[in-house]
């Protein structure tokens, strides 16, 4: 019997000179220790993407979703016999972007990623392992072709 795809949502977030927010998580988490990851995670029961969108957002880092710009290509990925689907999704929020409210015990950094430093989303992952990377270089080159003539947004519900 095959198992059936968890879906998994994730934030890409620009602030004004359209770099990309990351958080690093910490060492003990299981999942990715060390590693610089996106804003996002699990669809819950009952829910469905732009509410989980949503609600990680404002649990991972304080700030409230305001738009989603753009959907880059959904990243299939595995854990051992898990198996995702992760939408990712280029946001607009509102809040202190200098100042994240970072989740305790689950990061111990973040940064705002742009060309010249993304190679730093490589550390502590596998050569084969290189989703958060190849998906900040699509949102970088996504928003960089839109920079021309501002950004396509879509207001939430």
């Amino acid at each position: 019997m095959l198992a059936k795809k968890q879906l998994v949502v994730s934030a890409l977030i620009p602030d004004r000179l359209g770099r990309i927010f990351v958080q690093q998580r910490t060492m003990t988490r299981r999942l990715f220790p060390g590693c610089w990851d996106l804003v996002g995670g699990h669809v819950e029961d009952g829910e469905d993407a732009i509410s989980a969108l949503t609600r990680e957002i404002r649990e991972e880092t304080g700030w409230t979703l305001r738009t989603i710009v753009h959907e880059i290509s959904a990243k299939p990925w595995s854990d051992g016999p898990n198996h995702y689907e992760e939408r990712q999704f280029i946001v607009e929020v509102d809040g202190n972007l200098e100042s994240p409210v970072l989740e305790a015990g689950k990061v111990s950094g973040w940064m705002w990623v742009e060309r010249a430093n993304i190679e730093r989303l490589k550390e502590n992952r596998k050569p084969e392992d290189q989703l958060i990377y190849r998906s900040v270089r699509e949102a970088l080159e996504v928003l960089q072709g839109r920079s021309g003539g501002g950004l396509d947004s879509v207001t939430t519900p």
